[in-house]
């Protein structure tokens, strides 16, 4: 059976905005607002078994219902209403997504609610990518929350990793969230392990540790293959592709049989040793940035989605509060200089700031 979510939203108009997620495993039912808030917790209560999630937009009161009523709520108030029952056990837990645009308004109030949503569709950047990202996102999501309801599950079997090869640590916050609602445990999940770097990587951060210029390697999807074994395949996994990095270590090895550290082999040199054991000729070793000096490269730029070895690097900010098994993520000179793709990195970190303003003048010399 086809996972269903409902769309609540002030647009009569609103099934064409969604109609790009659908396909065979997901259908997505649009419809406007209801005429009260009561109203429309009474229908989600009624049509409990009906759906599997909801999508709201945050803005419901642009454009009356069809029976000439604005809303005189917004989608967090609603969300919050709905996580609120649903932690009393009035409600039966289900994932809610935020479906909103992008400017600062939006944003500030989004920030208000943001614990409540499990993911953030920004809906003036829809395409056919965001589409095929999505899509499987909405799905897991659905199939995870059935998975954490309902039980109190060990964190090898939601995981489906032994327990005593994780960071004792995460385990003791995963522990700690156990026992909350499923919204809480899921959010937990997804901010906090799922795309974070650390004890998973996704496959841009993947490709960058073992050195591959994934875009011009015509064997990446078969070294995928060949990775098979440090897939997580836990619970979110079919919407959040990622990879145990102490099973990737544990390839490079064991598999590759490498005699130096992947951490501390230039990437050409990574790439030789997965040639020669894998038989893949066809993968190419990953460039550095221009006024990067080492190839040793261990992250993504956040601002040109390049490869990078964080010593060439610059923290940015807003990452004063990390758990301690995620690492930092870092924008390269050469993006921070040209202030490239900023708003997916907003600013250097606090601390990186005088060597910034030092790399500016040197660079600007340089030109002269």
């Amino acid at each position: 059976m086809a996972t269903k979510f409902y769309f609540i939203d002030d647009d009569p108009n609103s099934q064409n905005k969604v109609r790009g997620f659908e396909n065979n495993d997901l259908t997505i039912d649009a419809m406007q607002h209801k005429d009260s808030w009561g109203e429309e917790i009474s229908f989600l209560n009624d049509q409990k078994d009906q759906f599997d999630g909801i999508i709201l937009d945050l803005k419901l009161d642009d454009l009356p219902n069809r029976n000439g009523k604005r809303a005189d709520f917004r989608g967090t108030s609603l969300a919050q209403e709905i996580r609120t029952r649903q932690k009393e056990g009035d409600m039966n837990s289900f994932p809610i997504i935020l479906f909103s645009a992008n400017d600062k308004i939006q944003q500030a109030l989004e920030n208000s609610g943001k614990d409540l949503f499990d993911i953030r569709i920004n809906k003036s950047k829809l395409n056919e990518s965001a589409f095929s990202y999505f899509t499987p996102q909405l799905i897991d999501l659905s199939d995870g929350y059935k998975r954490l309801s309902g039980s109190s599950l060990a964190i090898s079997q939601v995981l489906q990793i032994d327990e005593m090869t994780l960071d004792s640590r995460f385990v003791g916050e995963y522990n700690k969230n156990k026992e909350c609602p499923v919204h809480i445990q899921s959010r937990f999940l997804i901010t906090e392990f799922l795309t974070k770097q650390g004890l998973v990587i996704d496959e841009n951060v993947l490709a960058a540790r073992l050195g591959i210029d994934k875009s011009n390697s015509d064997n990446w999807s078969d070294l995928l293959k060949n990775l098979s074994k440090a897939k997580y395949q836990g619970v979110f996994s079919k919407g959040w592709s990622r990879w145990w990095m102490h099973l990737v270590e544990q390839w490079w090895n064991e598999t590759i049989k490498a005699e130096t550290f992947l951490r501390s082999t230039p990437a050409a040199e990574r790439v030789e040793k997965i040639k020669e054991v894998t038989k893949l000729p066809k993968l190419v070793a990953a460039k550095k940035t221009e006024k990067s000096e080492s190839d040793e490269f261990w992250t993504v730029c956040k601002g040109l989605g390049q490869p990078l070895d964080p010593v060439d690097g610059l923290l940015i900010q807003g990452q004063d509060n990390l758990f301690s098994w995620q690492e930092p993520e870092y924008v390269s000179v050469d993006a921070a200089l040209l202030r490239k793709n900023i708003e997916k990195w907003i600013g250097i970190a606090d601390i990186e700031k005088e060597r910034y303003e030092n790399l500016k003048v040197l660079y600007s010399r340089k030109k002269q």
